[in-house]
């Protein structure tokens, strides 16, 4: 995964940025009342998650007031795409088949599962058209 950075970050920051992108930019308060019961914390450890936050790219801020109002400096996208990228990386040596092998054995993924990533690989042109016998030529008689 050359040239790209790779993000590293907790469950918890996940959680903040989840609620970020489904919500949008939110104030420390506001944050707090979207996340998961289990996630509630006092309002000094959210302040200091998301200045940890900044600090490491996650999210930025923007003064309204007295309040800063934060926002995701990352997509969904991006930062689901690295943090697989290195868990591929790590765990699966870089093998996406292996994880899905893998998935399969421990029937974590359902047939109609694999059938829905196979139409999305179809749909972004980065599938193979399922394998087709050829047919067999025939020889012309002399």
């Amino acid at each position: 995964m050359a040239g790209r950075k790779v993000l590293a970050m907790t469950e918890r920051q996940f959680a903040v940025l989840r609620v970020l992108w489904e919500r949008g930019p939110l104030t420390v308060r506001g944050l707090m009342e979207h996340l998961p019961r289990g996630d509630r914390q006092p309002y000094t450890t959210v302040l200091g998650l998301l200045q940890q936050m900044e600090k490491a790219g996650l999210v930025g801020h923007e003064k309204d007031g007295q309040a800063h109002v934060y926002r995701p400096s990352v997509s969904r996208r991006e930062a689901t795409g690295s943090l697989l990228s290195d868990f591929l990386a790590r765990f699966f040596h870089g093998s996406a088949e292996s994880l899905i092998l893998g998935l399969v054995d421990a029937e974590q993924i359902a047939a109609d599962d694999l059938r829905a990533i196979e139409a999305k690989l179809a749909e972004e042109g980065q599938g193979t058209e399922p394998e087709t016998k050829p047919t067999p030529k025939r020889r012309k008689k002399p």
